[in-house]
């Protein structure tokens, strides 16, 4: 095996992929959207109404939709939640089909609030902590590639290479450099078995203080001040393997000396990307009740700003056939802000029927969704425009209905629909809910119930240099996802 001298990548490489850094390959448009998503998830009953409560009240977790909601409170109260989510994922890749689960468990919701005595109107003033978003993902994927190795997206790009080159997985000779898999660029590919695993998970979720007030009669205002917190992990392991023995020992000149390279087997990549989230939120909202079963609401959510401590590592390691190998690693660490867009939401509320409905429609502007503070200001600019032309402003649909003939059983339904943002990758997300709150006694009631989400996705797996088309382009690798996500919650509301 040669002795290897760490080259500078060609300019025309460089031409062709672009001048990624670590920030740039660890981060694109997608991830900001990722942490812009908020789903209906934060206590059990507010899930239950499928994020609808921007005009009644169903608990702590309906002032992150609307703060003047609490103003509708009759008792302090506090609360507790715990939910159990499992993502469930069938992958096509090279028209096979894999199924994949995982699963995780975390608290939704815990807080207080305190109604205090009042002569006429209402003050009510809770401090809590409310679940906004799950990162949960989960796919596996295998086959026999014809056309790509994923060493090629090592050759292509500045991220990659040195740790790649470091490994062999990309080798050189006298001639040039090339990928292990690829060492005539003229001649076909001859195709390689691949199998990778990919998991995603963590959550966001805010602590805030919240108060509202019944400002004149039935007219109900609020306001609430959040921090979200949260953390997000990658795992990407990506396996190739010659099971076919279509590669077998190059022979090359090192030095203008005959020399060769015993037959690949494999390649292995595992790439993980952690993350810490911190931010500020603010919201305002009003409640007016024109009737008396009748209520309308509106609320308002500032621009957000998420400050992101990312770490990340990539190791690369080449088996050969005479069983030994090669391996290097890349660590590093990063920062950056996420812009999130605002948001506004109005709807209205039945109350004090038997049958009691709910409905909200809320305006994300997610083409104003923006990377901040990267080091590399060329990507940042050239990203923020990427979302500026692909992401759509969405308005997102909420339904929900309870039956109240008995305060002792409580059964409600949810249904919600998020459109695409994405123009360019982008599919509708549904959401069905169903749940019980349960009244113990006077003061006590339990909460549980299933949320349960569906949608289609579609993700690149990598990109690479088309060496077969022969007109300088690039192409891509992939993968369509069948995606099913379930979330079962359970919660105790202590009402005095």
């Amino acid at each position: 095996m040669t002795k290897k001298l760490l080259l500078s990548l060609l300019p025309l490489m460089l031409c062709l992929s672009g001048l990624f850094t670590p920030e740039a390959e660890a981060q694109n448009r997608f991830d900001a959207l990722r942490f812009s998503t908020q789903l209906p998830a934060s206590d059990p009953n507010t899930i239950f109404s499928g994020g609808s409560s921007v005009a009644t009240f169903t608990g702590f977790g309906s002032s992150i939709i609307n703060p003047a909601t609490l103003g509708l409170a009759r008792e302090s109260e506090f609360h507790i939640g715990i939910g159990m989510r499992d993502v469930n994922e069938d992958a096509t890749f090279l028209n096979r089909t894999a199924a994949y689960d995982d699963a995780q468990t975390a608290f939704t919701n815990a807080g207080f609030l305190y109604a205090a005595p009042t002569v006429q109107g209402s003050l009510v003033a809770g401090f809590g902590y409310n679940q906004l978003a799950d990162f949960n993902r989960a796919y596996r994927l295998s086959g026999f590639n014809p056309r790509s190795s994923i060493t090629d997206l090592f050759f292509d790009n500045s991220f990659y290479f040195n740790t790649a080159f470091n490994a062999f997985a990309i080798e050189e000779n006298d001639f040039g450099q090339f990928p292990i898999f690829r060492e005539d660029f003229d001649a076909p590919f001859r195709g390689i078995t691949q199998a990778a695993t990919v998991r995603e998970s963590g959550q966001l979720g805010e602590f805030s203080a919240a108060i509202a007030t019944e400002f004149v009669q039935n007219l109900f205002i609020g306001a609430s001040l959040g921090i979200p917190v949260g953390s997000y992990t990658y795992r990407r392991n990506f396996l190739e393997r010659d099971i076919d023995g279509l590669f077998g020992p190059i022979d090359t000149e090192i030095g203008g000396e005959p020399f060769t390279i015993p037959a690949p087997d494999g390649v292995l990549l595992q790439e993980r990307i952690s993350a810490d989230i911190i931010g500020f939120s603010a919201r305002i909202g009003a409640i007016y009740r024109p009737l008396p079963n009748f209520q309308v609401g509106l609320s308002y959510s500032l621009p957000t700003t998420l400050n992101i401590d990312e770490s990340y590592s990539v190791f690369i390691q080449t088996e050969y056939e005479d069983g030994t190998s090669e391996s290097a690693q890349l660590r590093g660490e990063t920062s950056y802000q996420v812009k999130l867009p605002a948001r506004f939401t109005a709807g209205f509320a039945t109350t004090g029927l038997p049958v009691n409905l709910s409905f909200a429609a809320e305006r994300v502007s997610n083409s104003s969704i923006q990377f901040r503070d990267f080091d590399d200001l060329s990507f940042e600019v050239q990203e923020n425009e990427n979302m500026r032309e692909d992401f759509r402003d969405v308005i997102n649909f909420r339904f929900g209905a309870s039956l109240n003939i008995t305060e002792a059983v409580i059964p409600s339904i949810g249904y919600a629909y998020l459109p695409a943002v994405s123009r360019e990758a982008g599919n509708a997300r549904q959401l069905l809910s169903a749940g019980v709150s349960v009244g113990v006694n006077q003061s006590l009631r339990l909460d549980a119930g299933l949320q349960y989400m569906f949608f289609d996705d579609e993700q690149i797996v990598y990109e690479f240099f088309d060496y077969e088309a022969g007109d300088g382009s690039f192409a891509a690798e992939t993968i369509r996802t069948s995606v099913e996500r379930f979330h079962a919650v359970v919660g105790i509301v202590y009402r005095f």
